[in-house]
């Protein structure tokens, strides 16, 4: 399964940070560079085994990928955007934001409080716990100590999605790129006035975008997603900041005790969203 599933299901990469999904203005963004992005996504021919990804967009995910997988502790914050249809067939814009630390090889915490949920994820190296705050409930279940098996523990077997979960693999590049037909680098832009090399990413029911921060530590800053096979084509966007590379850790504050009077439950009526 594709880790960038999970960022889709958010609407999720980062699952309301999620990863599961708008338009920040850029100044003075070129025109891609001298690419007829036409013949790219079009390309069909069986014969080529590799996605028609530009060297260029591969090469910085790339780094931003490995940058990140190399770091033992990390945190950030993030502030998302998604396109809701509601029941009227009217779309509404909610929105939501939180934080997420990680502490390698096996314990992360994050959060998100919004306009429809209040969640918390925690994990320990043992166990996964979500909580909703609304409803204050719980539920904890199992997992392994390897952080890769418990992300899809709590993706796949117990289909929850969490903001930004990508980041948190040990395969980010693979985990990313695993479904996309064509790919190209956009050109230079800013987030939040910080430089950022935009890439731009096809696959077959989503177009998706990233942010990467032109430096010596390349973060993601940003990322956008466009559901084509949806009615109206609804976006997701969410924006990285606060970026910590040596925060202040301690191992207790990823073992989760419940909120007073609340009631712990099974996953199935925990499933954040």
């Amino acid at each position: 399964m594709s880790k960038f599933k999970t960022c889709c299901r958010i609407a999720a990469l980062f699952t309301g940070l999620i990863v599961n999904s708008q338009m920040t203005t850029f100044a003075e963004t070129p025109t891609p560079q001298k690419q007829n992005t036409s013949i790219i996504i079009a390309q069909t021919d069986e014969s080529i085994l590799n996605p028609a990804i530009e060297e260029k967009a591969a090469e910085i995910l790339r780094q931003m990928s490995d940058f990140i997988e190399s770091q033992e502790q990390f945190s950030f914050s993030a502030e998302s955007e998604r396109d809701v249809l509601t029941s009227t067939g009217v779309f509404v814009q909610v929105t939501h934001s939180g934080e997420m630390i990680v502490n390698r090889p096996n314990q992360f915490r994050s959060n998100a409080t919004g306009d429809l949920v209040q969640r918390e994820f925690w994990y320990d190296g043992k166990q996964i716990t979500v909580v909703d705050k609304q409803r204050n409930i719980y539920a904890t279940e199992n997992a392994s100590a390897n952080m890769d098996q418990a992300l899809d523990t709590l993706i796949q077997k117990l289909n929850v999605s969490m903001p930004l979960a990508e980041l948190l693999y040990s395969d980010i590049y693979e985990g990313l790129l695993e479904n996309v037909q064509a790919g190209f680098y956009f050109g230079m832009g800013k987030v939040e006035d910080v430089p950022c090399h935009h890439l731009v990413f096809v696959q077959e029911g989503i177009d998706w975008q990233v942010w990467i921060e032109d430096s010596e530590t390349p973060l993601l800053r940003k990322v956008s997603i466009a559901y084509k096979n949806r009615e109206g084509v609804p976006r997701y966007t969410a924006t990285l900041s606060d970026w910590n590379l040596k925060p202040e850790i301690a191992t207790e504050q990823f073992t989760f005790s419940p909120p007073a009077n609340a009631k712990k439950v099974e996953f199935v009526q925990a499933t954040p969203y």
